[in-house]
């Protein structure tokens, strides 16, 4: 019997995630990991150098592999974006890799001036901080505030709801 369309890359990647395997889109931020630990950006467990599976040494319900933490894998194509800590108050914390020479990093620090930012019209998404790697001269970090996906918006009131298409529209037109 042979699986759906689309089922079969599932059922491998979850095998691979079993097994302890990072994917290739993981190495990368493998290798940047001492440098943003020296910079106070801690990556999740799974981006030591030296990580080992929580769940290897338990016996373990593989329907249940989700509950461990350094179980989760970006998704696929996601090599540009990663979570982290801030190591100073502990802050979930989004990396975007940019190119030092990008207008995507001029245009994110335009906004995030204190100028621009002040402005109650400017909508983007804040910049914490722009680190930029000392032997990858085209290589920066954005830091970045963790966001809800727009189908997880907590909306508890109507009111709400139309605040943030007022919002959105704003930033459209």
């Amino acid at each position: 019997m042979s699986l759906p369309p689309g089922l079969a890359e599932i059922a491998v990647i979850d095998a691979e995630i079993l097994e302890g395997k990072r994917f290739k889109d993981e190495e990368i931020w493998i290798s940047y990991q001492p440098f943003l630990l020296s910079r106070g950006y801690k990556l999740r467990p799974r981006y030591s150098p030296d990580w080992q599976p929580s769940w290897k040494d338990a016996a373990i319900d593989s329907t249940k592999i989700h509950l461990y933490e350094d179980a989760i894998a970006p998704e696929i194509g996601g090599a540009d974006i990663m979570d982290a800590r801030r190591v100073a108050d502990n802050l979930h914390v989004i990396l975007k890799k940019v190119k030092t020479s990008s207008e995507e990093l001029q245009i994110a620090q335009f906004l995030s001036s204190p100028d621009v930012s002040s402005d109650p019209r400017n909508h983007s998404v804040p910049i914490f901080e722009v680190i930029h790697h000392p032997e990858e001269e085209d290589l920066s970090f954005l830091v970045m505030p963790v966001l809800l996906q727009i189908d997880e918006l907590p909306f508890r009131r109507m009111g709400e709801f139309a605040e943030a298409v007022r919002q959105y529209l704003t930033v459209a037109h």
